[in-house]
């Protein structure tokens, strides 16, 4: 039996109508997707807070239930069992209950996306879509999935949470090398990084790559520009989906930042011919609810992480001959 709509949109036009005269503005359209329950409830609460901020009808489509359970909540909250449903039925549903005028903002939280025309279907509609792979995968294969998805659509405008929650480390990247050390980048020859989930790694890895021209040339090696070899090591470690450390060596120099013991702030040391005194940095999480604000206001256009993502699919398509 197909999902009967009419009930919804009465309901959402019995509330309108309730509303009168006063005034309603949402700034998008939020389309969820999940398979899974327990990410279902940390999504739910999480767009709950983004939605409190930036008001927003929300349209859950629950992969978890049967699609034929549907509801409305708290005015502009939709919830739609998605399990089974086909992909045409669930663009159709979108289409019938977005706000006209609000941007349709896809966040996406499944596996297998080269593979899935559900998420072919409804990232046309979509003006941005968030994707997370680090809480889809602790591995790579949700990245790999998604760099070999970009590559074959380029201008998809796609921002994934796993990257977002770089911002300390690269901070403490350029830290490192400013001023008088600038110079110190160009003679790198390894690579350290500690973390819980490997997206979060490879997104970093790949960035300095990106931003260095470094070329990957195997498992655990890439060329810099002037073609020297710069080795890596991955190690999976801490929290997921949180970095532990990064160490970058020179031929004369180590940089090292670190979490400090309280787990409040980052630990920045540098020793060898490059000497500074200890430094910290307190660590600014933003937590995912702020994470996902930035990535629909300011991160679907942003060149510098499609460069750290093809760079890192490059390092991970090396690693996999």
């Amino acid at each position: 039996m197909a999902l009967n709509l009419a009930p919804i949109l009465d309901q959402l036009s019995e509330r309108n109508r309730e509303r009168g005269a006063e005034m309603h503005v949402a700034t998008m359209t939020l389309v969820v997707l999940f398979e899974d329950e327990t990410i279902g409830k940390l999504a739910r609460d999480r767009i709950r807070m983004l939605a409190s901020k930036h008001p927003s009808r929300v349209v859950v489509l629950d992969a978890c239930r049967d699609e034929r359970v549907a509801h409305v909540e708290n005015n502009d909250w939709i919830e739609i069992g998605a399990k089974g449903a086909k992909p045409q039925a669930l663009r159709d549903w979108v289409c019938a209950l977005h706000i006209r005028d609000a941007p349709i903002v896809l966040l996406w939280i499944a596996s297998g996306i080269g593979e899935d025309s559900r998420f072919a279907m409804l990232s046309e509609l979509a003006e941005t879509i968030v994707y997370n792979s680090s809480l889809v995968d602790n591995g790579h294969a949700a990245l790999c999935e998604l760099f070999e998805y970009i590559e074959q659509h380029p201008h998809l405008p796609l921002a994934d949470v796993a990257y977002l929650r770089l911002v300390p480390w690269q901070e403490c990247v350029a830290t490192f090398f400013d001023g008088k050390d600038a110079d110190e980048l160009r003679d790198v020859r390894h690579v350290e990084v500690a973390c819980g989930s490997e997206p979060e790694g490879f997104y970093l890895l790949g960035w300095l790559a990106s931003r260095l021209q470094w070329t990957a040339t195997s498992a655990d090696a890439l060329l810099d520009r002037e073609g020297k070899t710069v080795t890596f090591q991955m190690r999976l470690e801490g929290e997921p989906r949180r970095v532990r450390r990064v160490a970058l060596a020179t031929s004369s120099s180590q940089y090292v930042a670190e979490i400090d013991e309280s787990g409040e702030t980052i630990l920045l040391n540098v020793s060898g011919s490059s000497r500074h005194g200890q430094r910290y940095r307190a660590i600014k999480n933003p937590g995912i609810a702020a994470l996902l604000e930035h990535a629909i206001l300011w991160s679907r256009n942003d060149r510098v992480f499609q460069h750290a993502l093809a760079a890192a699919g490059q390092i991970l398509a090396c690693r996999k001959d």
